[in-house]
């Protein structure tokens, strides 16, 4: 690279990483994902370190966090600088840092060991205490100089105004907005017209920065920490030691230090936050891996930007910018129409994406959403990607309005919006796309899970009259000869998908009622339909109103499987599918009732609070096992509530109902065990 070019590279990073950080620390929104941003300071720190050696005093790459151009706070000095982590992005990094701090080790050697912790996505900050009063809380800022945030601070439920322990110190940790607060937020402000927040770190980023601290106290922020300055002037030689001692004076941690003994074990565990993060209530986009030993913390030293003794451990994006190319507009099973995003391919949580949900035509409206708009994507419980908001800071003026389809794009049929409801359907039941729609679902995983049989495979049968409808498939044996003629359908592969159409015979009740696509009607309302009548003709027989009196399906889904149930064409195919030897009923042999005992027959039991002798999990399936039912609410009809600590609302409710029994969780299994 010539060196001319050089500079105007770095110039243009420079100018893009200020412009990021302006509105990420500044204005609370962020123009760029984490790791996109991650990538290109990464690429100016090389770049300055390689041709700028003597201007090594500005480099951008080596400065934390914010100026405080536009501050609205008073600025306060750290006392001890405000540092960063560096990334980690694959376990070959991180074994890398680990070599590099025994490297860096003078002798004689000691026996290290490592703590692992997770990665708060929130507002970095410091407190400070003096005679155990919380006195200052201050933002990060550049590392050196933050914002005195006290009062709001002050204003968070969650951190300790007094220490259980007359005692003077600083201690660091992250602000953030719990998960389930952030839903609660943006559905109010959805309500208020208001913008809604992309993710929970830029809402508590904007609600730390509220001059008003009422707003701070409504909106729930809590606070996480993780560092005890100068741990060792307490007497503390470990990390995980001086972590215990702050939840001791009344600090909320985590309660995830990991001490590790067996460098061999980092990756298991990364593996394992990898899933597990998804069940905590805060954002996580990450792991941090430190020394645990504090003698060696001095002896590592700082980078100017970051500790020697740590590292950040990235998880894969969960969100990312990319380009919104064009709308498809997809035809479901039922009829209802979806706007599918289509865009410029990029990585989202390991894997590649080139299309994302947009849910339905309000929601393009919404969130403003144009054409040729650069665009946050996220995938939605880790598995389907969504659109989820516009970077409208970066819009030129040549983005394109969407215009709301009024077509079937399958069968162009007009499309009608139903009442009460923001979908766009079709209501042609010759539709080819509900046809496709229908197949597909009843082979997904979740349905039949016929492995082998791909979107494009049922267009493909569809498209050559092998498939009318869900039933069809279990004719395609007959079809081999035809089968064997489609190109690039191999012989092996066809005798595969027939193996695995055959193997779907053996599908539960409650996965053919799942597959068959009922409104509404998803895998629980499917399980309790089959555990409740049986087998289908007890279904099909029901009138509306015993329907509606079953726990857990709903108004919507009661009329559902009525109306299903009374399709001359639906019967067709349930009675098609019957003589292919599809299983419509739960065999009472199959049923093994050695195990139950009388007090459970006909019981239902609901649970409540934390439970100490076992997870809810164990004891649900136990109460099953026995001859029990497990019910989701307070009811009349629910005969024991087994209460575990910290019980709340359900145990009141259950008081003011006179025929439910209220049973500790010791009592339940005194019961067990007597019966």
């Amino acid at each position: 690279m010539e060196k001319i070019k050089i500079k105007d590279r770095i110039i243009v990073l420079r100018e893009l990483i200020d412009k990021y950080n302006y509105y990420y620390y500044s204005k609370n929104s962020s123009i760029i994902s984490d790791s996109e941003y991650d990538i290109l300071m990464k690429e100016l720190e090389e770049l300055e370190r390689k041709y700028l050696k003597e201007e090594k005093d500005n480099f951008l790459s080596l400065k934390v966090g914010s100026t405080l151009k536009n501050t609205k706070f008073t600025k306060a000095i750290h006392k001890s600088p405000m540092l960063s982590l560096s990334n980690s992005y694959n376990i070959g990094e991180v074994l890398d840092f680990i070599k590099k701090v025994e490297k860096n080790i003078i002798a004689p050697k000691i026996s290290l060991s490592y703590d692992l912790e997770l990665k708060l996505d929130g507002i970095s900050i410091s407190l400070i205490y003096e005679d155990g009063e919380l006195v200052k809380g201050i933002t990060r800022g550049d590392g050196k100089v933050g914002e005195d945030v006290t009062e709001n601070i002050m204003s968070i439920e969650s951190i300790p105004k007094k220490l259980k322990e007359k005692i003077s110190l600083e201690v660091r940790g992250e602000i953030i907005l719990p998960i389930s607060k952030f839903n609660t937020l943006n559905i109010e402000r959805l309500e208020n017209g208001e913008e809604i927040f992309a993710n929970p770190r830029n809402a508590a980023a904007g609600t730390l920065r509220q001059l008003d601290s009422e707003i701070v106290k409504k909106r729930g922020l809590d606070g996480y920490f993780y560092f005890l300055l100068n741990a060792e002037f307490f007497g503390f030689t470990s990390h995980l030691k001086s972590i215990e001692y702050l939840e001791k004076l009344g600090f909320k941690t985590t309660g995830i230090c990991e001490k590790l003994i067996e460098i061999s074990s980092i990756e298991e565990r990364i593996k394992y936050w990898e899933k597990e993060k998804e069940k905590l209530n805060y954002e996580t986009d990450g792991l941090v891996l430190k020394v645990d030993n504090l003698e060696v913390w001095d002896e590592l030293g700082n980078t100017t930007k970051a500790p020697r003794w740590a590292i950040a451990y990235k998880f894969p994006a969960k969100q990312v910018t990319t380009k919104l190319l064009g709308i498809t507009w997809q035809v479901g099973r039922t009829g209802k129409i979806t706007p599918v995003a289509e865009l410029e391919k990029v990585t989202l949580s390991g894997s590649s994406v080139k299309r994302a949900s947009l849910h339905n035509y309000d929601e393009i409206v919404r969130k403003d959403i144009k054409i040729g708009d650069t665009i946050f994507i996220e995938k939605a419980a880790e598995i389907i990607p969504q659109v989820v908001s516009v970077v409208k800071e970066v819009r030129t003026g040549e983005e394109i309005e969407i215009p709301i389809v009024t077509n079937c794009p399958s069968c162009d049929s007009i499309l009608i919006k139903e009442e009460d409801t923001v979908d766009l359907k079709c209501n042609n039941l010759e539709c080819i796309g509900k046809k496709i729609g229908r197949i597909k679902y009843f082979v997904s995983r979740d349905g039949m899970n016929v492995t082998g049989f791909g979107d494009k495979l049922v267009e493909k049968f569809i498209e050559l009259g092998y498939l009318n409808d869900c039933a069809d498939i279990y004719n395609l044996k007959n079809l081999k000869k035809e089968l064997l003629e489609i190109e690039k359908l191999g012989e092996k592969s066809i005798e595969k998908l027939l193996e695995a159409i055959e193997n779907s015979k053996k599908a539960s009740f409650e996965k053919v009622l799942y597959s068959l696509g009922i409104s509404h009607i998803g895998k629980y309302a499917s399980k309790i339909l089959a555990e409740k009548f049986k087998n289908i003709d007890n279904l099909i027989s029901m009138e509306l109103e015993d329907i509606r009196e079953i726990e857990g399906i709903g108004k919507k889904g009661s009329e559902s499987i009525y109306y299903f149930f009374r399709n001359e064409e639906n019967l067709k195919i349930i009675e098609k599918l019957k003589g292919f030897g599809v299983g419509f009923s739960i065999l009472d042999e199959e049923k093994n009732t050695e195990n139950f005992l009388e007090f459970f027959v006909g019981k239902t039991f609901l649970i409540t609070g934390k439970l100490s002798l076992g997870t809810r999990n164990q004891v649900q399936d136990l109460i099953k096992e026995l001859g029990g039912t497990n019910s989701v609410s307070i009811n009349k009809k629910l005969d024991y509530l087994i209460v575990g600590e910290d019980a709340g609302s359900k145990l009141k409710k259950a008081e003011k109902i006179e025929s439910i029994k209220i049973l500790t969780e010791q009592e339940f299994f005194n019961i067990v065990e007597t019966k």
